[in-house]
């Protein structure tokens, strides 16, 4: 009886050992499923991340949005173009001025990108010279508030705007004396 009893123990370690070893390989194998997910996951998102970069750079837009909601990205630019504004007017140089130029268009640049839609309707039918009729084109507003906030933005920087305005007819005229 003693020899059954040392036997029935032997056996459960050996299961128990076996029991283990066979835990801890399935969970070696979950673990080696979720990093592989997790590097695909990482490939697939710097490869968007990637593509949205590039989209950014062929519209003229600032790195930094990239991965931002609309929202953000337009308190990003509004912040931008204020700092730029504050600067300019602390010191109106050459280096502050084109530095809020080229905020306040990359503000316009965005905007107009995700504010307006253009559509074109084709019209049926011809006209008195029996040439087919020219399509409708409309100009929608998508976003109301981004609107109101462009339109507070250009007021705000008018006095800016003017300035930049009187520069480059500054600079104009000086290219048509060089020209000359």
């Amino acid at each position: 009886m003693a020899e059954l009893s040392s036997v029935n123990t032997q056996l459960n370690s050996q299961s128990l050992y076996f029991a283990a070893t066979q835990a801890a390989s399935q969970q070696l194998a979950q673990q080696a499923k979720k990093t592989e997910k997790k590097q695909k996951t990482s490939f697939a998102s710097s490869l968007s991340a990637h593509q949205e970069r590039a989209q950014l750079l062929s519209e003229g837009l600032p790195l930094e949005l990239a991965g931002m909601t609309d929202e953000e990205a337009v308190v990003f630019l509004k912040d931008q173009m204020d700092m730029a504004g504050d600067e300019l007017k602390a010191r109106q140089d050459l280096a502050s001025m084109e530095n809020y130029r080229k905020k306040v268009g990359h503000f316009m640049k965005f905007i107009v990108k995700n504010n307006f839609e253009f559509i074109k309707k084709k019209r049926f039918g011809r006209n008195r010279k029996g040439r087919p009729v020219d399509p409708y084109c409309q100009v929608q507003i998508i976003d109301q508030k981004l609107n109101q906030l462009a339109a507070e933005m250009l007021i705000l920087h008018g006095s800016n705007l003017r300035l930049l305005a009187k520069l480059e007819e500054i600079n104009g005229l000086v290219v048509d004396l060089l020209a000359e």
